[in-house]
């Protein structure tokens, strides 16, 4: 077990639906709870006040408390969160941080994520000339119907047209895990959402899909409008992960301009290549900056330890991006461009898809939705001069950070890192990627909010 304050803010995000289910029923049929008692974090608490059972019963009347442990969750505020006292019905209290967490919770928040911004995109259509709201989102949430696997939800609504009395039809389709899928229709849950719903209702709010509201609404026949989120990622062919296609005039559903590929909680990562071998590093940095070490893979190969390996490669690719930088600055700056949007958009995000579908970079962070336009990044990158470091930790592996030289922002970062695993007769073996992580620098540059054209009405 594990005292609730040693996790971060995301897996509290994860273990609060059940954790709110366990106190609840604490609550409400006396059923007790456990916690655990941590010298180091208790110490300073008044013994008198504050009980060391370890098995506690929470007394009624506190759902303002909870309420509010709910509310800090959701907006990354753990300390506060941690902090808050509960009586228990011996009349002793308890501080949140003590509880014992909940066990067994799974789920993948950035694909939680995408049927929450699948619904507030339904909620928008169906809501017409009235702004989206959370109420709304949340709403459509509670009436997923889900299929018996657990994988698949659906929810179909109305929404009027100006002229005529026919009413168009939105269907939300959201596809995940079944992990993800309990942890989205699990009411409990639907708080601890609280930020990705008011991030995502800035995108439904914007222009992009205002016109198409519009569109619908004013044309005098009734459309199917059909919003999809799909988090199953190793059955997607594209990062397209919510997609909207609306019927044409012969009722044919054709996709439109709202496609979104999806990160949470300003996620650094946007590209990676997997593999410590030669071939793999070699990919890497062909695409990141055009050189694909040829020259280095004889020496590689000598060195004794993964480690080894990527630090000698690592350095070597560092020399090789700072010498470009210094005998054709300009020309370094575009490889450095392409390498960034080669890495976000091989999928076509950013760019288009096979279709012909423009596709957005949308990342969903404390409430608010900034949107990451890679098409110019090459050009942008000229007006700026860049330095080249390389990093090593604690692990031996390498870090080349690349920072814009005026403000020591770092643009991207390349870094090796490694994982423990188990191959199938249960031996461990280490396994190496080699990531692409964006920077503070190109947020700024390339990153734009999504309330920079928001609506008020339609």
């Amino acid at each position: 077990m594990a005292r609730l304050d040693s996790k971060d803010n995301v897996n509290l995000i994860k273990l609060l639906g059940n954790l709110i289910e366990d106190l609840n029923a604490s609550i409400e049929r006396g059923v007790s709870v456990k916690r655990e008692n941590d010298e180091k974090r208790d110490g300073r608490l008044d013994p008198n006040r504050y009980t060391n059972k370890q098995s506690v019963i929470i007394k009624k009347g506190q759902e303002n408390l909870i309420n509010q442990f709910i509310t800090n969750v959701a907006q990354r505020q753990k300390a506060a969160a941690m902090s808050i006292d509960l009586l228990t019905t011996e009349n002793k209290l308890i501080k949140f941080g003590s509880l014992s967490a909940p066990t067994n919770v799974s789920g993948n928040i950035g694909d939680i994520a995408e049927g929450v911004f699948a619904a507030a995109l339904a909620a928008r259509f169906i809501n017409r000339n009235n702004q989206t709201d959370a109420a709304s989102v949340k709403k459509i949430i509670r009436s997923l119907n889900v299929n018996a696997a657990r994988n698949t939800a659906t929810f179909t609504g109305t929404a009027p047209n100006i002229g005529i009395d026919g009413k168009d039809i939105i269907r939300l389709t959201i596809v995940l895990k079944p992990t993800n899928m309990n942890f989205l229709t699990n009411p409990f849950n639907i708080d601890a959402l609280a930020q990705y719903i008011s991030a995502s209702i800035q995108y439904a709010d914007r222009q992009v899909v205002r016109e198409w509201v519009n569109t619908i609404y004013y044309n005098k026949r009734i459309d199917t409008v059909e919003v999809k989120a799909d988090g199953v990622s190793d059955s997607r062919s594209t990062k397209i992960d919510v997609q909207v296609k609306i019927s044409n005039d012969k009722g044919i559903l054709k996709g439109v301009n709202i496609n979104v590929s999806l990160k949470v909680d300003d996620s650094a990562l946007f590209g990676q290549v997997s593999g410590g071998e030669f071939s793999a590093v070699s990919t890497f940095f062909s695409t990141a900056i055009q050189e694909n070490m040829a020259t280095e893979q004889q020496e590689f190969q000598t060195k004794t330890s993964g480690a080894k390996k990527m630090e000698y490669i690592y350095r070597r690719a560092a020399e090789k991006l700072r010498s470009k930088l210094q005998s054709n600055p300009q020309g370094a700056k575009t490889i450095l461009g392409s390498g960034i949007k080669e890495f976000a958009t091989r999928d076509n995000a950013g760019v288009v898809d096979e279709n012909g579908n423009t596709v957005e970079l949308i990342d969903l962070n404390r409430g608010e939705a900034t949107i990451y336009d890679f098409k110019n990044v090459s050009q942008k990158l000229l007006d700026y001069d860049f330095d080249v470091k390389l990093n090593i930790g604690k692990s031996g592996l390498p870090t080349i950070v690349i920072e814009e030289a005026q403000s020591n922002k770092t643009l991207i970062q390349l870094r090796s890192m490694v994982q423990n695993l188990k191959d199938s007769k249960g031996r461990p073996y280490l396994y190496y990627r080699n990531y692409v992580e964006k920077g503070a620098f190109l947020k700024d540059l390339i990153g734009a909010s999504a309330t920079e054209n928001p609506v008020t009405s339609s």
